[in-house]
């Protein structure tokens, strides 16, 4: 689907994208990550066609210059929430309309998928509103409309939750979540929310300073650059006594027991096997560090809290 092979480019002067070498099957939800400046949309516009790589190779949907086939144009969409796909003076209907005339849609299909669509995204009302009178977040959802219509091969999101209240984010990553497997298409979702991407994909690529600084997936990243876990409990007897288990640490509050302990030197199921045959256990929750942590950890920034 997406074959990048030591891709370097460089905007005004500085090196954005340093040998990027990755492959990206079809199907696959990918989740694009980095500090801003890091170079993730640059890597999407290369990805798309709209740069040309400085060196490298590149192929896209089968063809190396995905720019100039229609075809693979009309397979691919890219939705961006600092680039608008609406025209700006026409009434959303109208832009819809313009949507399946260049994307070559059959009209009877697309208007069955219309309306699913509108449904699903509550845009009905918004038809005969140009873009400048809506709110961030009903355009965005015109614009995601506007982009599933098609139904592409390949779906780039950057950041297209901008704008959305917490209600209508959660049901459009609900959404997403069976969209590819359903659809059969193959989704690169860049954002900075950091949960969003964790909730969503499975595999996630890092780009750190225009390099892959990780790539692989979701539960690796936390696994290898976040292996402490914390267990709270809540107990009742005689203290346990941990001397002979590996913990980072442990202390007591009250009735309340903390455990930090580090995943590759001890299992969790250990630790609660421990506290179940030395005390009474009255409740207990397991707390694990998040993408959001890890990604702090591995910039240097980690604060050390749990969620």
């Amino acid at each position: 689907m997406i074959v990048l092979k030591n891709v370097c480019k460089t905007l005004s002067g500085r090196e954005v994208l340093k040998n990027i070498s990755l492959h990206i099957a079809e199907n696959e939800l990918v989740g694009i990550i980095g500090q801003n400046g890091a170079g993730k949309t640059t890597l999407l516009n290369t990805i798309t066609g709209i740069l040309k790589p400085d060196s490298g190779f590149i192929r896209t949907l089968e063809k190396e210059n995905p720019a100039a086939e229609k075809r693979v144009l009309q397979n691919l969409v890219y939705l961006s929430g600092n680039r608008s796909q609406l025209w700006e003076d026409l009434k959303i209907k109208d832009s819809i309309d313009h949507c399946i005339e260049m994307y070559r849609l059959d009209p009877s299909t697309a208007k069955k998928r219309l309306d699913e669509l509108e449904e699903i995204f509550e845009i009905r009302s918004f038809r005969n509103s140009p873009p400048c009178h809506l709110s961030l977040g009903e355009r965005m959802r015109c614009e995601l409309v506007y982009g599933l219509l098609p139904q592409p091969r390949l779906l780039i999101l950057d950041e297209v939750m901008n704008g959305l209240d917490f209600s209508f984010k959660h049901k459009i990553m609900e959404y997403f979540k069976d969209y590819g497997n359903k659809e059969h298409t193959t989704i690169l979702y860049a954002s900075n929310q950091l949960s969003e991407v964790e909730q969503l994909c499975r595999r996630i690529i890092l780009i750190h300073q225009g390099s892959v600084l990780f790539d692989g997936r979701t539960a690796q990243i936390i696994a290898l650059f976040s292996p402490c876990y914390r267990i709270e409990a809540v107990f009742s007897g005689n203290f346990p006594d941990f001397e002979d288990l590996p913990l980072e640490k442990y202390r007591l509050e009250g009735d309340l027991l903390t455990v930090d302990y580090d995943i590759h030197k001890i299992e969790t199921v250990q630790i609660l096997r421990h506290l179940m045959e030395k005390c009474c256990i009255r409740n207990i929750r397991i707390l694990k560090p998040n993408l959001e942590e890890t990604i702090q950890k591995i910039y240097g920034g980690a604060n050390g809290k749990y969620n």
